[in-house]
């Protein structure tokens, strides 16, 4: 358990050049019920608008629970290795500026947090359409118990919702011990990725935390943004095949087949950027791809032969590679 003078929650919040929208997170932390427990840790990568300034306003009033640290622009990875480097908490979750937390549910939260020991806990998000400004379907985990201690090892990921950064908060000795995150925009794959080998009992709670602002201009899984982290992507995705490999050994089954699942999304969402960034070798470039994890990470490849995506382009067919240019160009516009 958290000491009496021990936050029993640390948020990192990376900041940088957000204006308004850094209020409407800051806001949903303040709130009597539980200001005093947690600390929000607003790192701000080297914003040029007034950013900092609308910081300032909250550390002032709460300065004993907000805030402010400074950096040069390093990139978005660099807020959370900071943001653990102060965190002070038992618990740490990530959370980007531009989202924000469901108050009434996370005051609930925040109670709960003060009666369990456990390595990581997993609650709901829901996304929100910034240009509709409309809340989306709530992304809940199905399969896994609800506010029972369980063994991280004995769940069984093949049947749950693939788990995401939107979901998860860590014991914050783990991150502090085990955990850096490359300076680069694809932060919360990693945030996933690197603290699981430490990972035993978790706690899933059916709350609605994380309120999650997708359609926005410049956000990483705009088209835009994501061609133009194409190679950014690509070594991530090498350091999470790296990683998959040295700790394998070591994981129970079930873990493993966590991992490699995940990393499978990966390998799609990332032939996804290829083919989105249209280049002139696109289609060696996903043929190629999907040899390397077929020949050397068989375990991955278990999980990607499945994918319809893989299925129909896997023989680097440069048709078919370019009707789904046409498909996700389409789609991802509405993003």
């Amino acid at each position: 358990m958290a000491t009496k003078t021990q936050k029993i929650l640390s948020i990192s919040v990376a900041a940088y050049n957000l204006g308004e929208m850094i209020d409407d997170c800051l806001k949903s932390f303040c709130d009597e019920r539980f200001i005093n427990d947690i600390e929000v840790l607003v790192v701000d990568d080297g914003s040029k608008d007034d950013t900092p300034q609308r910081v300032e306003k909250y550390v002032k009033k709460y300065p004993n629970s907000i805030k402010l640290i400074r950096q040069v622009n390093t990139g978005p990875g660099s807020t959370v290795n900071t943001g653990v480097s102060y965190a002070t908490g038992k618990y740490f979750r990530m959370v980007d500026g531009d989202d924000w937390v469901n108050t009434e549910d996370f005051a609930t939260l925040v109670e709960k947090l003060k009666t369990v020991d456990v390595d990581a806990v997993f609650a709901n998000y829901t996304p929100y359409h910034n240009r509709r400004k409309q809340a989306l379907d709530t992304c809940k985990i199905n399969n896994m118990p609800v506010g029972e201690v369980f063994d991280f090892n004995t769940f069984e990921y093949d049947y749950s919702t693939p788990l995401r950064m939107h979901h998860t908060i860590y014991r914050t000795d783990i991150m502090k011990k085990h955990v850096k995150l490359d300076n680069g925009f694809y932060t919360d794959s990693e945030y996933m990725f690197y603290p699981t080998p430490y990972i035993k009992t978790c706690i899933y709670y059916d709350l609605n935390i994380y309120m999650y602002r997708t359609a926005l201009a410049g956000q990483s899984t705009s088209p835009e943004k994501m061609r133009r982290n194409l190679g950014n992507h690509r070594l991530i995705l090498d350091r999470h095949l790296a990683y998959y490999e040295k700790v394998k050994e070591k994981l129970h089954p079930n873990v493993r087949k966590y991992l490699a699942r995940q990393i499978a999304g990966y390998v799609v969402d990332h032939f996804d950027i290829v083919v989105l960034a249209n280049e002139e070798d696109m289609t060696r470039q996903v043929k190629d791809l999907f040899k390397l994890v077929q020949r050397e990470h068989p375990d991955i490849f278990d999980y990607l032969k499945n994918d319809k995506k893989y299925r129909i382009t896997a023989g680097g067919n440069a048709i078919l590679v370019r009707l789904f240019w046409i498909y996700l160009t389409n789609r991802y516009k509405h993003i």
